[in-house]
């Protein structure tokens, strides 16, 4: 039996960072073997080889822990998303196409997906990259007049609704071959998008998904579903 390791850190903020993101490493394979609502701290200690009290250290429980790895994975995905999405200069259209392109990458890995449902919400994290780059786009559609005034911190968490929402439903159960159009559809509406512009954008096809990061927490989910 692996040796069951008892990490007292002190003051070295190294080693308590360098425990931490050990734990967060071993999420994606938890993950994979049950569903996330069933893991257990115990679960957690005996795959990472860390004992209980090293784990309360660094989270406060299984739902922190998941949460800040659901968060890293955000971090990891929006850079290759944005990129993308850069190409496109008009801001409901680039909207419409990086919603879409979420949805397909966390419901075409349904692990990555799982992980990602996780993420604390109501979203709390405003300096969060994903969270800064929908913001972005908002204030810059908010600006030239295609999205209705409102704070963006709202139009943000409308469009995170849409995402979480889809997501959610879509690993849960089939969906309608449509149900993708209606959700871009009703988030554009939400925007302030007039119904005929909405469901016209909402109609244009995803010529392609960016690629899946191949290294950090992203990468390591890829290799466990290959």
């Amino acid at each position: 039996m692996a040796k069951i390791i008892h990490h007292l850190f002190g003051n070295n903020k190294k080693q308590h960072l360098r425990v931490r993101s050990h734990l967060v490493s071993a999420s994606p394979e938890l993950v994979s073997i049950k569903p996330a609502n069933e893991i257990k701290v115990e679960d957690v200690t005996e795959h990472a080889q860390v004992s209980r009290d090293t784990f309360f250290k660094c989270f406060r429980s299984v739902d922190d822990l998941l949460n800040v790895s659901a968060k890293q994975a955000g971090r990891e995905l929006t850079s290759p998303i944005a990129l993308m999405g850069s190409t496109i200069l008009d801001v409901p259209m680039r909207m419409a196409a990086k919603t879409r392109m979420g949805i397909r990458l966390l419901t075409g890995t349904p692990l990555l997906g799982r992980l990602m449902l996780k993420s604390e919400w109501p979203f709390t994290d405003m300096q969060h990259k994903g969270y800064l780059d929908i913001k972005k786009d908002i204030a810059q559609g908010i600006e030239q007049g295609c999205f209705t005034e409102m704070p963006p911190e709202i139009a943000a968490n409308l469009v995170m609704i849409a995402l979480r929402g889809a997501i959610q439903e879509m690993l849960d159960s089939p969906q309608p071959q449509d149900y993708e159009d209606q959700v871009i559809y009703h988030m554009l509406l939400s925007l302030g998008i007039n119904a005929e512009t909405a469901e016209g954008i909402s109609k244009i096809p995803l010529e392609q998904l960016p690629d899946l990061p191949k290294k950090g927490l992203v990468g390591k989910i890829l290799k466990i579903v290959a």
